[in-house]
């Protein structure tokens, strides 16, 4: 009976040693991370200072990970699976105009011809506004234009929205809707804070006050951005940086998931220098009787050229609020230093107040700033950059102009001016993100044949000629071990005859050949499992180049 019970041990043993040391799992390539179980006690709500999450951070890099670390959320096929955090959208399946022009909204906000009840002063984020409740009880906070800058901020805000819906991350719906002031009442014991802080009864008189400055169109109304509550109930923001403690889902450090790190580059194209905490939201809720935490980011109004309260500042996104290189640079100069920020081309002002400030001439991806340093931004790597780019250069120009459409602006130029700059600034993160490694992607297996695309040569980044080395070995999921079935040779063609082999996993070697880029030598790995007949792509491994650490202090 003992030896029955020590062969049994022996053998679990040697079993649970084999699952922890083969490099991919029945399972994989993981499409979806299972961080939905059941939390069935509600978190307890973060507050956080603005004040020390602003200058915390820009005196002190809070993420506990090595510069240059890889993200560790992404699935054996180097993509970002499905979570709490991201979906996979436009990236993935493109989605129909239509779908993008919904973006996350799913109705169709608050009617305008009903009563609006206002119950609540807005007490976070820039943007001025109130909180109501519409007929049918749904929940909308009302955010304000600039008295003098009608139209930007409600036009940068849903228009930002939408493509960051569509890159994969949980957005609120955003409404522009024409309202009339006769139409909103308050709701008895409603309060509002003045400017000392001090709360005092929102009386009819003070509401009206209030909004007496706010452009009115022809038939009276004025244009307000409706933003509806977003599911579940808040629990506060999330950090970038670190985890959150009391919600067991959330196991991987903030600053090394691969969705925050490449926002530093979607944030970068759509000029969202606000990406920090205070502008996230962790909700609680509840799907099929159980509960978990969701994570969104909310208040876009301070994108493109929109600076939320006021036209983006000049200085913002060419440098930190407080960039001690800058001061550095500046101290040095004696005075004669001229700051890049003053050689810009803005818009025209006031032709285009309503674009605000956004260029694309002297746009660079990589030295863009948002307000202050963000930890999961100074880690994003070549291969995190790879991944935005991808994603950002699914956008025509045809779906581009329609969401610009959605920002309905007055005038038709400010739309085109807009999409023009969107484009060039698109061109400039796609070409970086793309050639900043091995180009290679979307591969296939079709007619017995591996293929795969060379994004660089698609979207028009590269002159040059590519020519691509390519070798077989077969592949020992359990030790590791790869062993050659051929010797590389070298074609135009982007794809590899399949070899003839019994092997379980298979694994392409490729490198890029070209004069232009001598960094894309650096191999791309390509696994192959057998499934059946035939044999599926189970995993993709890039090498980094020698440069693929970009830090922003």
């Amino acid at each position: 009976m003992q030896r029955q019970i020590l062969f049994s041990l022996l053998v679990m043993g040697f079993l649970s040693s084999s699952l922890e040391a083969q490099k991919f799992y029945p399972d994989d390539p993981l499409l979806a991370d299972n961080d939905k179980l059941d939390v069935p006690e509600k978190p307890e709500e973060i507050e956080l200072s603005d004040m020390f999450d602003r200058f915390g951070h820009m005196f002190h890099d809070f993420g506990a990970s090595d510069i240059g670390s890889e993200a560790t959320n992404v699935n054996t096929l180097d993509e970002v699976p499905n979570s709490s955090w991201f979906t996979n959208r436009h990236g993935l399946e493109r989605m129909t105009i239509e779908e993008l022009v919904r973006g996350s909204n799913r109705g169709t906000g608050p009617d305008p011809e009903e009563t609006w009840t206002v119950f609540l002063s807005k007490s976070q984020g820039l943007t001025p506004g109130f909180q109501i409740y519409d007929e049918q009880d749904e929940r909308y906070v009302i955010k304000l234009d600039p008295v003098e800058i009608p139209e930007i901020a409600s036009a940068a805000e849903t228009i930002a929205t939408k493509i960051f819906y569509a890159i994969g991350y949980h957005a609120p719906e955003n409404y522009i809707v024409y309202a009339h002031t006769e139409r909103f009442v308050i709701a008895p014991g409603t309060e509002v804070e003045d400017s000392y802080g001090d709360k005092m009864p929102l009386t009819d008189f003070r509401f009206r006050r209030s909004i007496r400055l706010v452009p009115r169109l022809p038939d009276g109304s004025m244009r307000v951005t409706a933003s509806k509550y977003i599911p579940g109930i808040p629990i506060g923001p999330f950090r970038y940086y670190e985890t959150r403690s009391d919600d067991p889902n959330d196991v991987i450090a903030h600053e090394d998931r691969r969705e925050l790190r490449g926002l530093r580059l979607f944030a970068a194209w759509l000029n969202h220098d606000d990406t920090r905490a205070q502008n996230t939201q962790d909700t609680w809720v509840e799907e099929n009787g159980e509960h978990h935490v969701r994570h969104f980011m909310l208040d876009f109004g301070s994108t493109l050229g929109s600076g939320s309260v006021d036209m983006q500042g000049a200085p913002l996104t060419f440098s930190f609020t407080l960039d001690f290189r800058d001061a550095k640079r500046n101290m040095l100069g004696f005075g004669f230093r001229v700051p890049q920020y003053r050689r810009a081309k803005w818009p025209p002002y006031p032709e285009y107040q309503a674009v605000g400030r956004i260029e694309s001439e002297l746009f660079d991806c990589v030295a863009w700033r948002n307000d202050y340093p963000n930890p999961a931004f100074m880690r994003m790597t070549a291969r995190d950059a790879f991944w935005a780019a991808k994603i950002i250069m699914r956008f025509t120009r045809q779906e581009l102009d329609a969401v610009v459409e959605t920002g309905e602006f007055s005038n038709p130029d400010h739309a085109a001016y807009l999409v023009d700059v969107l484009v060039e600034r698109q061109q400039k993160c796609g070409r970086f993100g793309i050639n900043v490694m091995n180009p290679l992607a979307e591969f296939r297996i079709e007619g017995g044949r591996l293929g795969f695309t060379n994004l660089s040569e698609r979207y028009g980044f590269v002159d040059a000629e590519t020519r691509y080395q390519m070798s077989w070995s077969s592949f020992d999921n359990l030790s590791g071990e790869h062993r050659r079935l051929s010797e590389p040779v070298t074609s135009r063609e982007p794809r590899l005859e399949l070899p003839e082999s019994g092997s379980a996993f298979l694994r392409a070697e490729i490198h890029s050949l070209n004069d232009e880029n001598l960094h894309w030598n650096t191999a791309v790995l390509v696994y192959l499992r057998r499934n059946g007949s035939g044999y599926e792509i189970v995993g993709i491994e890039r090498q980094n180049p020698e440069t693929f650490t970009f830090p922003m202090r």
